[in-house]
């Protein structure tokens, strides 16, 4: 036990791995609710994942007003190019 002593967490690690599990609850409620069939359980379900993806958020914005992460805007032409993809797949699909 001795070598536990020397592992600590600092505020960033723990702050990401906060994230890292959020992230995660929150696939596990999205696979979870396509395979429930009542609608008290999806309901139930759904009301989970709201609040998980919520807390998520909050550690994300936490992380970024400590600068644990960067938000860095991308270019109007990424932009303009990704709009374009998405609307090309999107009327493929109509």
């Amino acid at each position: 036990m001795d070598y536990m002593k020397e592992i600590t967490l600092n505020e960033k690690d723990s702050l990401q791995d906060m994230l890292n599990l959020e992230k995660n609850i929150a696939k596990v409620y999205s696979t979870v609710m396509t395979e429930g069939v009542s609608n008290g359980f999806r309901t139930t379900v759904k009301n989970h994942w709201n609040e998980t993806v919520e807390d998520q958020a909050d550690v994300y914005f936490m992380m970024t007003d400590k600068g644990y992460a960067k938000v860095e805007s991308a270019p109007e032409t990424t932009l303009s190019e990704e709009r374009n993809k998405f609307s090309k797949v999107k009327s493929g699909l109509a």
